[in-house]
């Protein structure tokens, strides 16, 4: 089986980055979610903009100090909607069950993967929604509280009650990769921008996702 590409852009591609992504032909399209202090649920991967904490000002406020639009995940979702499978991957605590369930107003539960890094958070996606399927990001910086935990992750995998893990590609590369398919989940790694290493998971049968800044590329590479 083919290893699916997810299509992820970062904050400073845009609207126009995620039109690209859509039109890349990648499988899925990765949108990273966070709500603001206005309750407004907004693709965007850092916590804040312009040294402005997004849980704290209202969407119209984001959207002035942001250099470019910020999607509404609706908005996002209905881009996506009939062109590729959607990918979220929930920022925080809190948008669980609205992203969700946003989601499931325009994708199948097949055409609808959720990733996230709180073991909690899966947990509430797994119990809410139990035929979306769900994966554990898995690969904090070194500074960061816990970082150890992720080199033997399969218990907090299990716990969370995941279907798969989403894996740094630094850590795939580690042997955390194979202890994970020993333990029967399927990975999808992240972001994986250079060619060499491209090849390297796309031609890894464990591999059933990679995530990428640069899908055409990886269409590409995958091709026959």
């Amino acid at each position: 089986m083919l290893t699916a590409i997810s299509a992820h852009r970062r904050d400073e591609a845009g609207l126009t980055g995620l039109h690209e992504a859509v039109d890349s032909g990648a499988e899925y399209v990765e949108i990273d979610v966070r709500r603001t202090g206005d309750g407004e649920l907004v693709v965007h991967h850092d916590p804040a903009v312009a040294g402005l904490p997004l849980k704290r000002i209202s969407r119209d406020r984001l959207q002035r100090a942001a250099s470019r639009p910020v999607p509404r995940v609706a908005d996002a979702l209905r881009i996506i909607s009939g062109r590729a499978r959607a990918h979220l991957d929930l920022k925080e605590r809190g948008c669980e069950h609205e992203a969700v369930a946003m989601a499931l107003a325009a994708f199948a539960p097949e055409d609808l993967v959720v990733t996230t890094r709180d073991p909690a958070s899966v947990a509430l996606v797994k119990t809410a929604f139990p035929h979306v399927t769900t994966a554990l990001s898995v690969g904090r910086g070194l500074w960061e509280r816990g970082a150890f935990g992720d080199f033997a992750p399969i218990r907090a995998i299990r716990e969370s009650g995941a279907d798969m893990v989403a894996l740094n590609h630094r850590l795939a590369r580690v042997g955390v990769l194979a202890q994970c398919a020993r333990a029967g989940f399927p990975a999808m790694v992240w972001t994986v921008n250079a060619e060499p290493l491209m090849r390297r998971f796309l031609g890894d049968p464990r591999v059933a996702v990679l995530i990428t800044d640069h899908p055409e590329t990886a269409l590409r590479l995958r091709s026959p």
